[in-house]
């Protein structure tokens, strides 16, 4: 296994398996069917053993045979580099004579040659030990010119046959030696082998133990994905009756539309100073609802288009032409041009959102606002005390009040400049008790007290991008 495998992938593992058994056992022709039944054997006992078979699942090497361990040195006998058999020969064979890995094409030659038939071992070895780059290399090998030369003597016609004969005849008392070798080194390819199966095993049993644990916790995780989803089913389910039901909340509470037009009137002059609202640098509104500043600003002549999440303002919106999309502020916002706006506003947004999702906001409105561009976000103002403590909390989606100092803090840190706090009391009644005149016997705590109801109950913060 040269990769590494998915400890999921059982099946790739199981092949992983079975393509190690047989490259690693070194055959000759003669011997191939009963290595590969050796192969299927052993891959059929893998399951079977799996279960009583343990291990700590250790890392495992790429298993070598134990007649490919040819130290590279000077000089050789010619036996020692006759064990290796194939592909293993002929790399073997290049680093032994050559010094070097075998190129493409010489090794798909030799490697041909000998699974053809065509050539021996001996010849192999020859070809290299007396090629241009063999000679350069003088690498010696005892033993070869003889064989080597003879099986060249033996290619000849006629003759080569006749030699051939008297060859054979001459090897015989030496194919039994030859026979106690090879199963010598069987016996040995047989105990490494056996052992890297074992561990094989062990790291199948591993993996399964893995796999197991994986599904252990799926299994007690779907409950809760489960849980999740028929919420999230539910709540898309609910969420065009709550769009309809905080649309009908703002007609009640927000006040008409012409009040709410006359509270943000003074922001068209604060968007000609910017250089706002023109075809290069249009306005976004963001949280537009009912569209009453997308309204005023085209009544002026200023290209504007409008956000909001709630289907009921959008589709109200469109009924009276004004460009507006369906989605989430900070992600449309991602979505634009960098430097493509003229300003950026925001009329009792802010408020609804985590703090998390403030900074985001601030930060994607920076990126799309164009060098100079404005930012206006209109907030409720808590340093009035009746909007802190009950006003603000009319309104069930909102979260948590923001003083204008924190507020103005976060703007300049996220890196707009020119910021500024402008406190909104315009066509805002407060309904707050008359401060008492100073002739009355403990008016200066009491008016103390009463000034916190006659500050603004809006403010906004107006900054500039750099």
């Amino acid at each position: 296994m040269n990769q590494a495998l998915d400890p999921l992938d059982v099946d790739a593992v199981m092949q992983a398996v079975s393509a190690r058994l047989r490259e690693a056992i070194p055959v000759e022709s003669d011997g191939v069917a009963g290595a590969d039944g050796a192969v299927e054997r052993m891959r059929s006992q893998l399951d079977r053993a799996f279960a009583r078979r343990g291990g700590d699942g250790e890392e495992l090497q790429h298993w070598r045979s134990v007649t490919h361990s040819i130290p590279v040195k000077r000089e050789y006998v010619l036996s020692e580099l006759l064990g290796p058999a194939d592909a293993s020969f002929v790399e073997m064979a290049y680093r032994v004579v050559l010094r070097r890995e075998p190129d493409p094409d010489g090794f798909n030659y030799f490697l041909h040659e000998l699974r053809s038939g065509h050539t021996t071992k001996v010849e192999v070895l020859g070809a290299l030990r007396w090629s241009e780059e063999g000679m350069a290399k003088q690498v010696h090998i005892d033993g070869l010119m003889l064989p080597y030369k003879l099986q060249q003597w033996k290619r000849k016609p006629v003759f080569g046959r006749a030699l051939s004969w008297l060859h054979g005849v001459a090897r015989l008392g030496s194919l039994f030696d030859r026979q106690y070798t090879i199963e010598a080194t069987q016996a040995r390819e047989a105990h490494e082998l056996g052992r890297h199966v074992n561990l094989l095993m062990d790291e199948l049993k591993q993996v399964r133990g893995q796999q197991a644990g994986l599904l252990r916790n799926v299994a007690r995780m779907m409950p809760m994905f489960e849980r999740m989803h028929a919420a999230e089913l539910e709540r898309e389910r609910f969420q065009p009756t709550m769009d309809k039901l905080y649309a009908d909340f703002e007609d009640e509470f927000r006040g008409s539309r012409e009040l709410v037009r006359a509270r943000i009137e003074p922001y068209l002059d604060w968007v000609r100073e910017a250089g706002a609202g023109g075809a290069d640098a249009p306005v976004v509104d963001i949280g537009c609802g009912r569209g009453e500043w997308l309204e005023l600003l085209a009544e002026h002549g200023l290209q504007a288009s409008g956000i909001d999440l709630n289907r009921d303002f959008v589709d109200s919106c469109a009924g009276t032409g004004l460009k507006v999309v369906a989605g989430d502020a900070v992600d449309v916002l991602r979505e634009m041009p960098e430097g493509s706006l003229g300003a950026v506003t925001s009329m009792h947004l802010v408020e609804h959102l985590p703090f998390e999702r403030v900074v985001a906001l601030i930060d994607a409105a920076l990126r799309a606002l164009r060098p100079g561009g404005l930012l206006l976000l209109e907030t409720p103002n808590p340093e009035n005390i009746m909007v802190g403590s009950h006003y603000f909390y009319m309104d069930p989606t909102h979260l948590n009040p923001l003083p204008p100092a924190m507020l103005r803090w976060v703007v300049e840190n996220r890196g707009f400049a020119e910021s500024r706090i402008e406190r909104l009391s315009a066509h805002r009644p407060l309904n707050a008790p008359p401060l008492l005149p100073p002739e009355v016997p403990g008016s200066k705590s009491l008016n103390d007290m009463l000034w916190s109801m006659h500050i603004a109950p809006d403010y906004a913060i107006v900054a500039r991008r750099p």
